[in-house]
């Protein structure tokens, strides 16, 4: 009769919160309502730091981009415009090759007509 008690015995201990109902190993010794409870606190405490992670973060960011244009007004105007004038002349350099690229086409097809 031992060996079959031994078989099998349940694992049944309390809740550690101590609510009455059963623990269960895999939810840490908390029963199902007591883990979601610690599972949803624990969930918010972490949105909680990274919501203030986060602003930090983006007052660090806005202080260093208010030094920066404080510092330098004139200058992003002129990297603007550079960015502009590069732009531009990719612009102008796609449009050419793909013009290129259609005339040659075009010239081969009628030699090939001619032929």
């Amino acid at each position: 009769m031992s060996l079959k008690s031994e078989c099998l015995r349940i694992h049944l201990d309390q809740c550690k919160k101590g609510c009455g109902y059963y623990d269960n190993p895999a939810r840490q010794g908390f029963c199902s309502q007591c883990w979601r409870e610690e599972y949803h606190r624990a969930q918010e405490k972490q949105i909680q730091k990274d919501w203030e992670l986060a602003e930090g973060i983006q007052q660090e960011e806005e202080e260093a981009f208010a030094s920066i244009s404080q510092s330098s007004q004139g200058a992003p105007s002129l990297a603007f415009s550079k960015f502009e004038e590069k732009k531009t002349s990719e612009k102008f350099h796609k449009v050419t090759t793909v013009k290129k690229f259609f005339s040659a086409c075009s010239r081969v097809g009628s030699k090939r007509s001619e032929i």
